[in-house]
């Protein structure tokens, strides 16, 4: 099995643009049709929010020290999301390097840290 630091490493050097593509090639496989560009992401998307900005509760893991450094993003994100069926359409940290990328904040729609809950 192959570092997951590494390999977390690797995709966080390349732009969000190939990493993307990247994903849609992955989702071009799984399915063996291409939609365009972008269609399979938006397909996954209300799964992944329901994974991570509701059971994985993002707005208020955030806030941990830990999560100040991207590898310990991204590995709880990739355990957010490891046993679920999107994970068949590309890697989970792929996945989940896309939403770091992204922003995971503004993705689960978190306020500021440090603003008053209403």
């Amino acid at each position: 099995m192959s570092d997951p630091s590494r390999e977390i490493q690797r995709y966080l050097d390349q732009p969000l643009a190939d990493l993307q593509q990247e994903f849609d090639l992955y989702a071009e496989a799984a399915t063996g049709t291409m939609k365009g560009p972008g269609t399979a992401w938006d397909k996954i998307v209300p799964l992944l929010k329901q994974k991570i900005c509701v059971e994985g509760n993002w707005c208020e893991r955030r806030q941990d020290a830990r999560f100040d450094d991207p590898t310990n993003v991204i590995l709880a994100v990739m355990s957010m999301i490891d046993n679920e069926a999107i994970r068949i359409i590309a890697p989970a940290t792929l996945i989940a390097v896309i939403l770091f990328k992204r922003g995971l904040d503004r993705f689960c729609e978190c306020a500021p840290i440090g603003a008053k809950k209403e």
